[in-house]
């Protein structure tokens, strides 16, 4: 049998057991822990959870750039770099849900009954 020494044996299966469960995920603040919480709520109650959380994201830029400017040596450029492109990809995400959701109100209106 020929050996391949330049190629590590790995099984990655074995490990899978091994990884985080999906609760454990959301802890880590990726957002989906919020929409769990507000499970049971009415529609306001989620919007404004989400909204604001949105807002917190957009705001976490300038904060982070205040503490950097301020000489700050635990901020990174990157991790404000990295801010900035999540508070954009937030509100571009956002802008396209409120588009569909208006083109699936005006399309509901036009029904006649």
């Amino acid at each position: 049998m020929i050996e391949n020494r330049l190629v590590p044996n790995i099984n990655i299966f074995s490990d899978l057991s091994k990884s985080m469960p999906i609760d454990e995920f959301s802890q880590k603040g990726f957002g989906v822990s919020s929409l769990k919480e507000s499970q049971g709520s009415d529609f306001k109650t989620v919007l404004s959870g989400l909204v604001s959380s949105l807002n917190n994201e957009i705001e976490k830029p300038d904060q982070l750039m205040q503490q950097q400017l301020s000489g700050n040596s635990e901020v990174d450029i990157h991790d404000v770099m990295t801010a900035i492109s999540k508070a954009e990809l937030g509100v571009s995400m956002a802008t396209q849900i409120t588009s569909k959701v208006v083109t699936a109100y005006n399309t509901v209106m036009q029904i006649s009954v």
